[in-house]
């Protein structure tokens, strides 16, 4: 039996622990940023994403934000390594 993928409308209406609950187990990590004195880090679930907002350094969420936008990924852009990613494609080694 397949799971439904949830919507982000549905990802809301969730209770706040089975929204965390539903991140660590199926969500993909994105990244990670810091902010003021907050560590933040992003998941996609489904299509959505998910910003977590940490208190203390992954003990305590203080908040969420979700989004259907890839505009929430700009603060993460670059810690991708594009030339790691197309060489994985491809099979070849970093030169």
């Amino acid at each position: 039996m397949t799971k439904k993928a949830l919507s982000l409308t549905e990802f809301i209406d969730l209770p706040e622990e089975t929204q965390f609950e539903t991140l660590y187990q199926h969500a993909v990590y994105v990244g990670k940023r810091k902010k003021a004195q907050q560590q933040v880090v992003l998941f996609q679930l489904h299509g959505f994403y998910v910003e977590v907002y940490y208190k203390l350094y992954r003990k305590e969420i203080d908040h969420i934000i979700t989004s259907n936008s890839t505009d929430i990924l700009q603060p993460y852009l670059e810690q991708i390594n594009i030339i790691e990613l197309k060489n994985k494609k491809t099979g070849e080694k970093d030169m």
